[in-house]
């Protein structure tokens, strides 16, 4: 767990980007000069660094700055976190932040403005998803069925990426439940919960997710001494995330 203050974190990266900058800068500094013998090599060097850049930044901000959500699980300091500045152009973290800490209309808005944007099919089939999550958590089922109807026109019109969308298993959960198959949702979260690979950075969010998902279709199926144990072990793995509020709420009404 990171202890650190946001302001230290958010202090410790932006020094880390600075010195990779200046490695780079050295970098390309000793090309030039490498360019006055060799200029085949000095200009690949170059388009090699140049290429590069990108790949150490996407590492510090996983491990400094996105390790406080997927491995802390502690929606709270990451808000702080996006307070400060950082991420501040970032749809994706800006959502995740609000989605982590259950704030739904913050989640809708930013949705709505990217909606009006973007024309990117990845891009329109995660604004699906995140309103088809708020939706849900609102236990407003009835609208997850226009949801997966727009998912599958995505996905018609999008057909030779295809397979990109397959990996988006969680709108069968929807259809799940707004069909009242709630055997289904359990089966496939169970199969979900055994490939949830650890070496994945995001594996910790996915496992609150797919148990979540799984723990209300236990409710709903009366399975309650099973949906207990299943909110239970939610609120031990991630206290601090909003569906452990959500945990604790379908809790008060099994008792």
């Amino acid at each position: 767990m990171n202890n650190k203050t946001a302001k230290q974190i958010l202090t410790t990266y932006r020094i880390k980007c600075v010195l990779i900058g200046l490695a780079y800068a050295v970098g390309v500094a000793l090309l030039c000069l490498i360019m006055n013998k060799s200029l085949f090599i000095g200009i690949a060097g170059i388009v090699v660094l140049a290429a590069s850049v990108k790949a150490p930044y996407d590492k510090i901000t996983e491990t400094d700055l996105e390790s406080i959500i997927y491995e802390d699980l502690d929606p709270e300091k990451f808000n702080e976190i996006l307070s400060l500045g950082a991420f501040k152009k970032s749809v994706r973290h800006q959502v995740l932040g609000a989605m982590s800490a259950g704030d739904h209309a913050r989640v809708l808005e930013l949705t709505a403005a990217s909606e009006k944007t973007t024309i990117d099919p990845i891009e329109i089939c995660n604004n699906l998803y995140r309103r088809g999550a708020v939706y849900f958590e609102r236990g407003e089922y009835e609208k997850l069925t226009e949801i997966n109807k727009q998912f599958e026109k995505l996905k018609a019109k999008n057909s030779k990426i295809s397979y990109v969308f397959n990996n988006f298993t969680v709108f069968d959960k929807f259809d799940a439940f707004a069909d009242e198959d709630y055997e289904y949702v359990v089966e496939v979260c169970e199969i979900d919960l055994k490939e949830n690979s650890p070496k994945k950075q995001n594996h910790k969010m996915t496992k609150i997710n797919v148990s979540f998902y799984r723990a209300v279709a236990l409710y709903k199926l009366e399975r309650y001494d099973e949906a207990k144990t299943a909110f239970e072990e939610i609120i031990e793995f991630a206290p601090k995330m909003y569906k452990a509020k959500l945990s604790k709420e379908f809790l008060n009404l099994i008792k």
